[in-house]
């Protein structure tokens, strides 16, 4: 099924018209992937890459992060959108990192804490985030581990943004 088959479903939806379950589902199955993404890098070298001069706009990309915004909240309301930070931990010398770490409250991670940061948007065919809420749209909360693949570009604000095209859940 299209985005622009989905995007119609979610307009719907907001409308008021009562199929909430067909545009989820159909939303669903477009970008749920049931299992692990393969070829997972560092959203710092996904940064690195997007803001080079000849960046590759269409090369696919696939991180492993947490929703997670530090002191803000990283879902945007009504969209299907969120913040995420790398996943992946730190295997520097001077300072070691596991699956747990959590670069917001690492004094040494939170000098350049936004190397570690994306924006995730799951777009319509207009390429605008799609108007469901992520967390009604994913089932997701705050610090759940997804991985999530897609395409990646700087933004005015110099933010990372990933235009997802499959995520999945670790649950």
């Amino acid at each position: 099924m299209g985005r622009l088959c989905v995007l119609s479903y979610c307009l719907l939806l907001l409308g008021g018209c009562g199929q909430a379950d067909p545009a989820v589902t159909a939303a669903r199955q477009q970008f749920v992937s049931q299992t692990l993404l393969q070829g997972e890098v560092k959203i710092p070298d996904i940064r690195k890459a997007a803001a080079a001069e000849d960046a590759d706009k269409a090369k696919s990309w696939v991180i492993r992060a947490k929703i997670n915004a530090g002191e803000f909240p990283p879902f945007a309301d009504g969209v299907a959108a969120f913040i995420v930070t790398d996943a992946f931990g730190t295997d520097d010398a001077e300072h070691k990192g596991g699956a747990d770490h959590n670069p917001h409250d690492c004094p040494f991670c939170k000098r350049d804490i936004n190397s570690v940061m994306a924006r995730v948007e799951f777009c319509g065919e207009d390429g605008r985030p799609l108007p469901v809420d992520a967390r009604e749209l994913f089932d997701l909360r705050e610090m759940q581990l997804v991985q999530v693949e897609g395409t990646a570009r700087m933004d005015d604000d110099d933010w990372l943004v990933i235009s997802a095209r499959r995520i999945h859940v670790v649950r």
